[in-house]
């Protein structure tokens, strides 16, 4: 049986000096057509076409070019063209909750706290590597305290799947490191100007259209590490 191909794009605001760095990590997600790199006013730089089955394709001509747009302005946005492959002829199932996720990570790139929280229920619960946090509002207070301390967020997701009233994704995070950050002794690390990037997924059931449970798994001791903490700081 054949495949039919759907072709997603996506808008992510990247800063000069993040934007190689950005690039080859989305040529790596394997998935990725083409990215279009615009300027602050929208208009077309570069346009860097991934040929499939083509890992190192970022050779030096194309990395040197990349850098010398880097270095030229300060804020970017890169128009990214994805492909996914489905079975013909079958019906596509998983997209009940897409679209959930998909408003959440729109509303938490823009540091919409609100917003975000409107997709909780009340008697929400989350659970990942930082610890246990029941109810909207305690997660509510996590949230604040993360979007404080990370700006220039470009959080996505790279894989989906869903089963019943449930939907499991693969995320990255990337933020700058521009707030206070409370260690596991309670002590806290001043910002560092870092850009942080770490990948990780997530298991999240649904009712009623809210998210009612939470679990993520990450790892900290690369979050530690690249904030520049000593080993076992996570």
């Amino acid at each position: 049986m054949g495949q039919q191909v759907t072709t997603t794009t996506e808008k992510i605001d990247v800063k000069g000096g993040h934007l190689v760095e950005k690039v080859k990590g989305l040529v790596h997600e394997g998935n990725v057509r083409r990215i279009i790199i615009k300027n602050s006013d929208g208009k077309p730089v570069i346009e860097v076409p991934v040929t499939v089955g083509v890992v190192g394709f970022l050779v030096a001509p194309t990395v040197a070019a990349l850098g010398a747009v880097a270095a030229y302005a300060a804020d970017y946005s890169l128009e990214v063209e994805r492909e996914s492959a489905e079975p013909a002829g079958e019906e596509v199932t998983g997209e009940k909750y897409r679209g959930l996720l998909e408003e959440y990570v729109e509303r938490y790139n823009k540091g919409d706290l609100d917003g975000v929280m409107e997709l909780y229920a009340e008697d929400a619960v989350q659970l990942m590597p930082d610890g246990f946090f029941e109810g909207r509002s305690v997660i509510r207070a996590r949230l604040a305290k993360e979007l404080e301390a990370f700006s220039e967020l470009a959080h996505r997701y790279t894989s989906y799947v869903e089963q019943g009233d449930a939907f499991a994704d693969e995320f990255v995070f990337a933020g700058t490191h521009t707030g206070p950050v409370t260690l596991p002794d309670g002590t806290e690390l001043p910002p560092t100007g870092r850009r942080v990037e770490v990948r990780g997924m997530e298991l999240v059931r649904v009712r009623d259209g809210k998210v009612v449970l939470d679990n993520l798994y990450y790892d900290n001791a690369a979050v530690a590490a690249q904030l520049g903490l000593p080993p076992g700081t996570a």
